[in-house]
């Protein structure tokens, strides 16, 4: 018991590091190869978290009739900027 709780304490320290060390790395460097691998990882964590919860959204979700809602069937706020034929008037 007390080993786990020594090997847990320095599990926790390396990993506290490791952060700040990836998040110093992503500030100064963000084309590198820890910014890559940061992002890669995010992006792999959402996919399974999706995955894993996709039976809830099922389940939960349709419930209220909410959905995705695509940019094109957005109103077109710029319309009554535009002018005629898309120029700009000069006045």
């Amino acid at each position: 018991e007390k080993s786990a709780k020594k090997v847990g304490g320095w599990a926790v320290v390396f990993a506290i590091l490791g952060m700040i060390f990836t998040a110093w790395q992503v500030s100064e460097n963000p084309d590198g190869i820890f910014a890559s691998v940061c992002r890669l990882s995010m992006t792999i964590v959402g996919c399974v978290l999706k995955v894993l919860l996709l039976p809830c959204k099922f389940l939960c979700g349709k419930a209220g009739g909410g959905g995705h809602h695509p940019i094109s069937s957005a109103p077109d706020y710029r319309e009554p900027y535009r002018g005629r034929g898309g120029m700009m008037e000069m006045a």
